[in-house]
């Protein structure tokens, strides 16, 4: 496998099935890994409705294939914009499944009602996963899937009953018990939340999109985050790399793991190269699986898992040798070194039974699997007869076969279960001249695969007489074959478990080569709101030009939750904004970050109101996009999210523009010391007029170019500021007016909290152009509070 190159896609494609499953705010959710051979549970969470903040997140970070659907009727509507699905047409039962015309994916739909609760519940009660006893009865087995599985929750288990049935359903020949090598439970309280936009505003992954809706999903990519990191060595690595990139956590702990495995491979080069050289031979070892439980795998499919199992044991091995380098307690590297010293670890056993009982070599000669010499002397009895009989063929053949002028070196001979002894050549011109399709010695029995099988009076004469023989070594060779795919199956969960540690050792190697190719340094977590970072830099912009380090600390020395910086002129405020929230996420992904010194809090989310890509498929103006962002920011951001706003309001006129800003940024502040890490840049230099100052959480930056001031000297105490006469009539009446408009502005974010949607554009205009100024206090309450005979509010 060749090193990944920095512009190759995220991963080959979706590989996950989601099963989603709603009713009276809640939200129980399960995926199947298709690759990994994996399910996981997720813990069922409060979810209100019509934000569904948690089910959109987890679309964005798994990107399913399928979709598997149940809950209450609205659910299932709101899931048609939620999903990109086709509309609901009927009202009655649901049908089996349909295809999205718009993004192709796939969606089945389960009723949800007592007794499907009870079906799905019994079919979870019927799986046989791996560590369950083998002559386990059903109270043993629910005993064994309670522990591993909160079946209180009801809404988690419907979901993953859905998706089991769901399995059962594919048509596979592979039983969905051996297909499920592994049930896992996560928690969405250990991820950390980030939606789409902020993917894209932050370049992690660089996916361009034209305006127009079209030339989408192509392989070329751009200078991304991604690409930039992407150094791993093999596609397993690169997939893991993608997983973790798309799943930042929260977790302390694991966070602190990967970080002392990045700063261990800092220290110790040697083995990381060594761990190349391993890594490099991996491959993608669930599909070779599957081909195997199915039967259709053959030679090259098991000599591809032996070598993977080889390079994963050499792995292990190094990994072994290196638990005598000081400070590798608690890293991927020991948890891969004490495995190779468990002796009755899997992947040894695997690898010798694969070794003792498959002759590859020889089986790739032969084109087929064969069993190797000496392990079932009746087998070998039968072997040396049926190779007796082939040489018989081949030689009763070379003399004519000669004469035709074929090559021999081309010709077998082989037996087929559907013909018995067949001679085989492969199809190309000196075949064509040869006539030997007009040679009456020779019957053509079939073509296939650019080879013809022929048949000679001898191979009908050994197919009479010993066919039976042959026919009892294949059932023979089949039924060990069965043994040896039964044991395999067996010992695969654990496997898979060493795999999924090689492919993150992978990932990790990739961060530790980019901290050293360019200087960065290890993060400190802190579990309190202290953000300080010294000479931070922007993770791709330092790369195409001279680029500026800053500093930032907040809580550190103050509590000055709420930064503003304003200023008229481009001073790289939104590549700040940028840089910041890169530095904050790469430190949660389990990467160093480009700073000479960098503590950062755990956080539960990033939030960001940074450039939105414009398109006429969005159905918003440029405006309405702003006002969606910020409603998003608004409501869902807690004491531990870090919120970027930049250049809010730039979608409207001045004053209302503005107006909204900065009840935007009061909303914040009366959070107290509840209010995210918030920083928030603007235009909008005579913003000081409107906010306090002196607010112990707030920290106000202004920078006017008419005073040449510079951005560090840009400070509280050094403002331009332009004093109005109060006495002015006309500047009265100007305030009284801002003032009216950062009452509506404020009016309308609690329209849109407690509706879950935007006030139109007219309704805005309304209340901005057509109100008194001595009813605006008034009106305000009529839309934030409207009275009972309003319209009922959607159901949450």
């Amino acid at each position: 496998m060749e090193l990944g190159d920095s512009n190759s896609s995220v991963s080959s494609g979706p590989d996950k099935i989601l099963s989603l499953c709603w009713n009276a705010g809640a939200l129980g959710a399960s995926y199947y890994d298709i690759d990994q051979l994996e399910l996981f549970a997720i813990q069922q969470a409060i979810e209100p409705r019509p934000q569904y903040a948690l089910l959109r997140e987890l679309v964005r970070r798994y990107n399913p294939l399928f979709y598997v659907l149940s809950g209450a009727s609205c659910f299932l509507d709101d899931c048609t914009e939620l999903l990109g699905l086709p509309p609901r047409t009927t009202t009655g039962a649901p049908d089996s499944s349909r295809a999205s015309e718009s993004t192709a994916t796939n969606v089945k739909i389960y009723e949800f009602h007592a007794k499907a609760q009870a079906t799905a519940k019994n079919r979870l009660l019927a799986l046989k996963v791996s560590g369950m006893p083998l002559e386990s009865d059903e109270r043993e087995c629910r005993t064994f899937l309670e522990s591993m599985l909160p079946f209180e929750q009801e809404l988690l288990v419907h979901s993953v009953g859905n998706l089991l049935l769901l399995l059962d359903s594919a048509g596979d020949m592979v039983p969905t018990e051996r297909l499920v090598t592994k049930v896992n439970l996560t928690t969405p309280s250990t991820q950390l939340i980030i939606d789409g936009l902020t993917y894209e505003a932050l370049q992690i992954f660089d996916a361009s999109r034209h305006p127009s809706g079209f030339k989408c999903g192509t392989d070329t990519r751009g200078l991304s985050v991604y690409s930039l990191f992407n150094r791993c060595s093999s596609k397993n690595g690169e997939e893991w790399l993608s997983r973790l990139m798309t799943q930042p956590i929260r977790d302390s702990s694991e966070l602190k793991r990967r970080h002392d495995t990045v700063q261990w491979l800092l220290e110790n080069v040697r083995y990381g190269n060594q761990f190349d050289l391993c890594l490099k031979h991996l491959s993608n070892v669930g599909l070779l699986y599957r081909k195997i439980l199915q039967a259709t795998a053959r030679n090259r499919e098991w000599k591809m898992l032996k070598k993977n199992l080889y390079y994963l044991y050499s792995l292990c091995k190094v990994c072994t040798m290196a638990l005598e380098v000081p400070a590798t307690a608690g890293t991927l590297v020991e948890d891969l070194g004490r495995y190779s010293r468990n002796p009755d670890n899997a992947l040894k056993h695997v690898l010798y039974t694969v070794d003792k009982c498959l002759d590859l070599e020889k089986g790739e000669e032969e084109n087929k699997v064969v069993i190797r010499a000496g392990l079932d002397p009746e087998i070998d009895q039968l072997r040396d007869q049926y190779d007796g009989l082939r040489r018989l063929v081949l030689e009763t053949s070379r003399l004519e076969m000669e004469n035709l002028q074929l090559d021999m070196g081309h010709v077998c001979v082989t037996y087929l279960p559907s013909f018995g002894f067949v001679i085989s050549t492969q199809i190309d011109d000196q075949l064509q001249r040869s006539g030997i399709f007009n040679n009456a010695s020779f019957d053509l029995v079939f073509q296939a695969d650019q080879t013809a099988y022929f048949q000679i009076n001898l191979c009908k004469e050994l197919n009479t007489e010993f066919g039976q023989l042959i026919g009892r070594m294949i059932e023979q060779e089949l039924a060990l074959l069965t043994r040896l795919t039964t044991y395999v199956g067996h010992k695969f969960p654990e496997i898979m478990d060493v795999f999924k540690l090689a492919g993150k050792l992978d990932a990790l190697i990739s961060f530790a080569t980019v901290a050293k190719m360019h200087r960065y340094v290890r993060p400190i977590i802190s579990e309190g709101k202290s953000l300080v970072v010294q000479a931070g830099r922007h993770v791709l912009l330092e790369h195409q030009k001279t680029y500026r380090p800053n500093d930032t600390n907040i809580g550190e020395t103050n509590h000055h939750y709420v930064s503003v910086l304003a200023a008229d002129t481009s001073l790289g405020k939104t590549t700040y904004l940028k840089e910041l929230a890169i530095i904050c996420y790469l430190a949660h992904v389990g990467s160093f970050v480009p700073a000479t010194h960098a503590q950062i809090p755990i956080l539960d989310s990033i939030y960001t109101r940074l450039d939105h890509p414009e398109s006429i498929f969005s159905g918003k103006s440029s405006f309405m996009s702003e006002l969606y962002q910020m409603s998003n920011v608004l409501q869902h951001a807690s004491s531990k999210s870090l919120v970027m706003i930049d250049e809010f309001g730039k979608g409207t006129n001045y004053v209302e523009g503005k107006s909204l800003l900065v009840a935007s940024v009061e909303h914040l502040l009366k959070r107290g010391i509840h209010a995210p890490l918030t920083f928030v840049t603007t235009k909008f230099t005579g913003i000081e007029e409107f906010l306090p100052r002196s607010h112990q959480f707030l920290s106000l930056k202004i920078h006017r170019e008419a005073q040449g001031n510079s951005r560090d000297g840009c400070n509280d105490s050094t403002m331009n500021m332009t004093a109005a006469d109060p006495d002015d009539p006309s500047e009265a009446l100007k305030t009284s007016y801002q003032l009216a408009s950062r009452a509506v502005a404020f009016a309308m974010i609690k329209y849109h909290q407690s509706c879950g949607q935007s006030p139109g554009t007219e309704t805005v205009r309304l209340l901005m152009d057509g109100t008194p100024i001595t009813r605006v206090a008034e009106r305000c309450l009529e839309i934030s509070h409207p009275p009972s005979d309003h319209p009922r509010q959607r159901q949450q």
